[in-house]
């Protein structure tokens, strides 16, 4: 389970990121998935793989990139006690189901703007606004059933102080379908090219791969705090 940094409530420095994993840091910094993208490191595929390990085997200077993170204007942030399940549920339900909710029908409007007016720009991303469109149902529907069934279960086997195996398929359906969130990560960076910017677009076209940008670094996010640190409690 990670990391100490999280409740530290005193200065991170480089040294205290070597060992944290690529999602600790996606999580606990917001911004990291633009350092991480800089480097060419690779953070959906390698979230549960720790800094000083993916650095050593692409042949990257691992403090440089965790000197780049500490610089970041916004972290580490605060996360709830990890053993608190009622807190680290409120919090995912808070910080990630909600803002998936608040923030992607306005993405995918945007993303209908962008292409109607650039459709025919060589690097238009066309198609981003139906895959967005797919995100959001497929994420709304998988959200749903954590918060109707997973979460009041794990709420209630923590309460009462028994935790059982029941949870095991569920907890295993939910891994899948991040599996599958994870494919739509790795569609969003090639339609966007990585949320590289053609030279000289417009304002929209700048708004959107921006929210792009965050959307995949929120879904990283979610998925490592729920794979890494929740679920494995209950299994």
């Amino acid at each position: 389970m990670q990391p100490d940094l999280r409740n530290a409530g005193t200065p991170v420095t480089p040294d205290d990121l070597l060992n944290q994993t690529i999602g600790a840091l996606v999580a606990c910094f917001p911004g990291a998935t633009l350092v991480f993208r800089h480097h060419h490191i690779g953070f959906c595929c390698h979230a549960e793989q720790t800094l000083a390990e993916l650095a050593n085997k692409k042949d990257i200077n691992a403090h440089l990139v965790a000197e780049e993170l500490c610089k970041l204007p916004k972290g580490p942030i605060n996360l709830p006690d990890l053993h608190d399940t009622d807190a680290f549920i409120n919090f995912i339900l808070d910080r990630y189901h909600q803002v998936h909710r608040d923030e992607l029908p306005e993405l995918i409007v945007l993303a209908r703007k962008v292409e109607a007016v650039h459709g025919d720009h060589p690097e238009a991303p066309v198609g981003l606004a139906d895959e967005l469109c797919a995100i959001a149902e497929n994420l709304d529907l998988h959200m749903k059933k954590e918060e109707a069934v997973l979460f009041p279960a794990m709420r209630e086997m923590r309460k009462n102080g028994a935790i059982s195996a029941a949870l095991a398929l569920p907890i295993h359906c939910m891994r899948e379908e991040h599996d599958d969130h994870a494919e739509a990560v790795h569609r969003l960076h090639k339609l966007t090219n990585n949320c590289q910017l053609p030279q000289g677009v417009c304002g929209s076209w700048r708004a959107l791969y921006s929210g792009t940008g965050k959307l995949i670094e929120d879904l990283v996010a979610h998925m490592y705090l729920e794979n890494a640190i929740l679920f494995p409690q209950f299994e």
